[in-house]
């Protein structure tokens, strides 16, 4: 998990964020016909700020997932293994689920523990831009190593 921004640190970064789109916007805007001049400054500072604001959204979403879910939440919500499980297959369901959010997960991590585990090649599930298999692929890729034992 990631520790607590500090605020010079922060600071400092986007002290530098912003110099470099200076450097980058100044010759852009001094090159461009007066009428578009004003779209520069509007693309700068929504470039500035939208890296602000998903910093900002990543805090928040770390901040509110360490709490966990509230009590509401947590009895709509069905747990998925029992809670005297072995530490090994809740290490497992959190791979898997990490595999399904990460494509970049699921191709270094998870589909070479599928592939051992396999006798014959396995076919690769679709790609899914940015994100990992669906369920339903990988429930079919277990499928298919169980119908081989």
């Amino acid at each position: 998990m990631r520790a607590e921004p500090r605020p010079l640190a922060t600071s400092l970064r986007y002290a530098v964020l912003v110099g470099v789109v200076l450097l980058a916007a100044v010759p852009v805007y001094l090159y461009l016909e007066p009428h578009w001049r004003a779209l520069v400054p509007r693309l700068a500072a929504a470039l500035v700020l939208g890296t602000a604001l998903l910093e900002l959204r990543g805090i928040l979403a770390g901040r509110l997932a360490r709490h966990g879910p509230s009590a509401l939440d947590a009895a709509r919500i069905p747990p998925l293994v029992e809670p005297g499980a072995p530490h090994r297959l809740l290490e497992l369901t959190a791979s898997v689920r990490a595999g399904l959010r990460s494509r970049r997960h699921f191709e270094r991590v998870l589909w070479p523990r599928l592939t051992a585990l396999a006798a014959r090649p396995l076919v690769p599930p679709p790609r899914r831009r940015g994100r990992g298999p669906s369920l339903g692929s990988v429930r079919e890729i277990i499928a298919a190593i169980e119908d081989e034992r």
